[in-house]
């Protein structure tokens, strides 16, 4: 909220799949009290499915009433001051950026990666935006991330690099600005405790789901130069029809990674449509 400042701001915390984590944020958003002259309303939704494909779609499409600009946080992680304005900044200097990033300086591989996407682009799910107007045309084009995506920041990055439509536009990393000053913090996970290692463990057999998305949205989008919006609804369906449209490539794929094999066979056995869920707001917050 800090990072806020001074401007007037909607924050909407969705919360996916957590109840007891919903009630919490709502104690957390009335103690509250900031040294702001500008008004700010915090909303707490719940969303019953813990999917955070599902999560952004809501908010896209459910939840956003319109802005200049749209932030997109990831809830674990705490925003340093300042960082909204200056993305706010990068797309004011960037008339051509759809989009603005933050960078990482927290975690092993952190400055790697920052270093990578200063040189060559890029977007990272914890701190990005998009402009009104891009959230306004992914709304009215009916995008959607398929349900159980892991990848959705690269997702989101394909489909901005390539001005929403990879059958006109050649992909562009300039599509979104790279803010090295914007940045955030997070509590890191420690080895040596037993629920790290099993959150440890989940994280990395999704990050191998993440590499079999990588290739199906790559073939999607940058190779048949389909819209984004005609993306199967699912997750397990978008690999699973790569996979059998490419065993070769899915074998040395699993060869080379065995985590993505263990990933494959559960998204085969999940490929099924989930019930739709809708938001529920369960309070509202004036600051």
């Amino acid at each position: 909220m800090e990072a806020t400042r001074d401007i007037p701001a909607t924050v909407e915390v969705i919360v996916n799949g957590n109840q007891e984590l919903a009630d919490k944020m709502r104690v957390i958003a009335h103690g509250l009290h900031l040294s702001s002259s500008a008004s700010k309303i915090v909303r707490i939704w719940f969303l019953s499915a813990a999917d955070k494909a599902r999560a952004w779609n809501s908010y896209v499409h459910k939840i956003w009433s319109g802005s200049d600009v749209a932030f997109f946080v990831d809830g674990y992680t705490r925003v340093s001051r300042d960082s909204f304005a200056q993305l706010v900044d990068g797309l004011i200097s960037t008339p051509e950026a759809l989009g603005a990033t933050g960078v990482p300086t927290m975690g092993r591989s952190a400055r790697k990666l920052r270093g990578k996407m200063i040189r060559a682009g890029g977007i990272h799910g914890n701190l990005y935006a998009l402009r009104g107007e891009v959230v306004k045309q992914l709304r009215d084009r009916k995008f959607l991330f398929p349900l159980g995506l892991y990848r959705t920041d690269a997702l989101i990055g394909a489909v901005v690099c390539f001005g929403l439509d990879p059958a006109t536009n050649e992909w562009d990393t300039r599509r979104i600005f790279v803010q090295p000053q914007a940045t955030w913090e997070f509590e890191a996970l420690r080895w040596w405790r037993v629920k790290d290692l099993w959150s440890y463990w989940k994280r990395a057999l999704r990050q191998a789901q993440g590499v079999l998305e990588n290739h199906a949205v790559r073939e999607h989008m940058a190779i048949q130069k389909r819209p984004p919006e005609m993306l199967p609804n699912t997750a397990s369906t978008l690999v699973v029809e790569w996979l059998n449209a490419f065993p070769k490539r899915a074998r040395t794929l699993f060869f080379l990674n065995p985590l993505c094999f263990i990933a494959a066979r559960k998204l085969r056995n999940s490929i099924s449509l989930p019930a739709p869920v809708e938001p529920v707001l369960i309070d509202r917050i004036e600051l």
